[in-house]
């Protein structure tokens, strides 16, 4: 069983070369596990994310288009691209990659999340999503704000971005019940 498995982690990541930068990284995280599960490989949360997170509905650096611009790439520079940026239409392929790299990691090691209680790794991670999280809810905001203040993009959602309708994903499962 674990040979299948290590078999299967070597061809993810093995295929990994043929997909895009970000999903690469996203596989080798993932892979990367157990080292940071053992706190050898704890990378510090940047402080524009702790700041973020401690205060994301802050005035504070929001008076102008430009304060709000560079608020925003500062932000772009550790969350990566916000979802109405151009480069941004790939679907989730990287997730998916990263999420069976970790499924696979965690099932090669017995104790896997008795290790990460033990060595602190999980409060480690609730760290680190809380973070991201309030990075997220800041850049969101900032970008309202610049929409109210009539700002240009990035400093603003894109037109196409503000003008598109929602809509629910397509679910397999319910295409299947029609058939």
């Amino acid at each position: 069983m674990q040979k299948i498995l290590a078999a299967g982690l070597a061809a993810m990541l093995l295929t990994a070369p043929a997909v895009a930068q970000q999903q690469r990284e996203s596989v080798g995280d993932g892979a990367q596990a157990p080292l940071r599960d053992l706190r050898i490989n704890e990378k510090k949360i940047p402080d524009v994310l702790l700041l973020a997170a401690s205060a994301p509905y802050s005035s504070q650096g929001t008076k102008s288009c430009t304060q709000i611009r560079a608020s925003i790439a500062d932000l772009n520079a550790v969350l990566g691209t916000d979802a109405d940026a151009p480069e941004a239409k790939g679907g989730n392929g990287g997730a998916i990659a990263a999420a069976g790299s970790r499924a696979i990691v965690g099932t090669l090691i017995p104790g896997f999340g008795l290790v990460r209680m033990v060595t602190g790794a999980d409060k480690q991670e609730k760290r680190v999503t809380a973070a991201l999280y309030g990075g997220t809810i800041r850049r969101a905001y900032l970008k309202g704000l610049g929409v109210s203040k009539g700002c240009k993009p990035p400093a603003a959602p894109t037109a196409a971005a503000r003008a598109a309708v929602p809509a629910l994903p397509a679910d397999d499962k319910d295409d299947k019940k029609k058939d």
